[in-house]
């Protein structure tokens, strides 16, 4: 994935840091509450929606074909966090450049240091630091900073302001603390 940040750079452009993600666990304490909650909803609502279904229906005209579907679709909602969790740890790569943030995984995007007018460092109770660059990055919940990390960087182009950065329990250093200050209006 190194090569993958290197092949993106632009004419002039230097790669400064590399980073991945620091380890942790999927039910940390800033994340277990709302991770199990969102399990328990998924599967009531799915449990809601085959038994309304059976319930309205004649014994022989219950198709199993719509309840199969019901459930498919519910094992996706329940493995979705899972799934966001495993790209961050395993194919996520942060790299800071002397002209643009930028990750490789999911998606590989960059955006210009000259788009990101508003940052923050912040710290969650297991003592992850994320970078936050952005308004809607900045006024995230804690444990919204790990599924927003792996959403897509939002910078339309037409925008003057990049609205949701995240660098995810970035592995914090003198170096990339000394970077950072020098590339972003981090306050």
């Amino acid at each position: 994935m190194e090569k993958q940040l290197r092949e993106h750079l632009m004419e002039g452009e230097q790669l400064l840091w590399i980073g991945r993600p620091e380890s942790f666990d999927t039910f940390d304490r800033t994340n277990k509450t709302s991770l199990v909650a969102g399990l328990i909803v998924k599967v009531v609502i799915a449990l809601g929606l085959i038994i309304a279904y059976v319930a309205s229906q004649d014994a022989g005209s219950i198709k199993s074909g719509i309840i199969i579907v019901v459930l498919l679709f519910a094992a996706l909602a329940v493995i979705n966090p899972f799934l966001y969790v495993h790209r961050l740890r395993n194919r996520t790569l942060y790299g800071l450049t002397n002209k643009r943030v930028s990750r490789s995984g999911q998606y590989d995007e960059a955006v210009p240091y000259e788009c990101i007018k508003r940052v923050i460092l912040r710290t969650d109770a297991d003592g992850h630091t994320s970078l936050l660059c952005g308004p809607r990055a900045i006024n995230l919940k804690p444990r919204q900073w790990r599924g927003e990390a792996d959403a897509s960087f939002i910078n339309r182009m037409e925008d003057p302001e990049a609205d949701c950065v995240i660098f995810y329990a970035i592995p914090m250093s003198d170096e990339l603390k000394s970077l950072l200050e020098k590339y972003l209006p981090i306050k």
